[in-house]
Formats: C-alpha cells, structure tokens, sequence
C-alpha cells in the first residue's frame, strides 16, 4: 500500500512478538480439560496473530511470510506438544490454526490499517510532546 508507514515500528512488531511467545506458553503448558471442540480457539488466535503481523507490513508480498511463518509456527508447536507427557499434538488443530492464518491475511486489506496508522501517528505526536517538556 502506498503511503503505509509506521512512525514505531518496534512497538507494534514487539506487542505482535509477545504475541508470539504467549501463544507459545499457553500451547505448551498443561491445560485444563475445557470439554467440547477446541479448534475455534485455534482459529481465533492464529487469526488474530495473522491479523495483527498483516496490519503491519508495508508490501503485500510480505504476507507470504505471515502465512508460511504463523503456519510453520502453528506445526511446529504442535509437535512440541506431541513430545510432551501432558499435551498432544493434533493435526485437526493445525488445520484449524492454518486456516485462521490464512483468514487473518484478509485484515491487509482492511480499513484497520489506516486507522492503525493513524493510533501510530498519534502515539507519536505524544511522545514527543511528553519529550518536549523535558526539555
């Protein structure tokens, strides 16, 4: 997209990061029998995860490493968990994580990334506001 530039890149790639590394401890602690299909707390999170990395590169061709990246993320989580005594690795969840990467992409295409741009710009303005008084 033309014009798409975040003014703080390392905010926005950081919060997607800890978004990483949660997703990562919660797969691979032991969990609570939740009863019932999990697989649309897959989807929502790795679509969420998508969503989240899609708003923020600036070319479309960027999009192919979100979804190669959060897939092989998703698989490779998945065998962790297989190799733990207390979790299983499932290929109905890696579908169910894979198609909710792939749902996610969608948000590039999304009004939200100008309105992101716009927080970015925002945020911006604040710390140096914050900056000057300092001065």
């Amino acid at each position: 997209m033309p014009g798409f530039e975040l003014k703080l890149p390392k905010l926005w790639f950081g919060l997607a990061i800890i978004g990483l590394l949660a997703l990562g401890v919660v797969s691979l602690i032991p969990a609570p029998d939740l009863g019932g299909n999990d697989k649309i707390g897959h989807f929502i999170a790795y679509a969420m995860l998508s969503a989240w990395f899609s708003l923020l590169v600036e070319q479309r061709k960027s999009l192919w490493r979100i979804l190669f990246g959060l897939i092989a993320y998703g698989l490779f989580l998945e065998l962790l968990q297989g190799l733990t005594s207390y979790r299983s690795g499932d290929l109905a969840d890696a579908v169910a994580n894979s198609l909710g990467v792939i749902t996610g992409l969608g948000f590039y295409f999304s009004p939200l990334r100008q309105l992101l741009r716009k927080l970015d710009l925002w945020l911006l303005a604040r710390i140096l506001h914050k900056g000057g008084d300092n001065l």
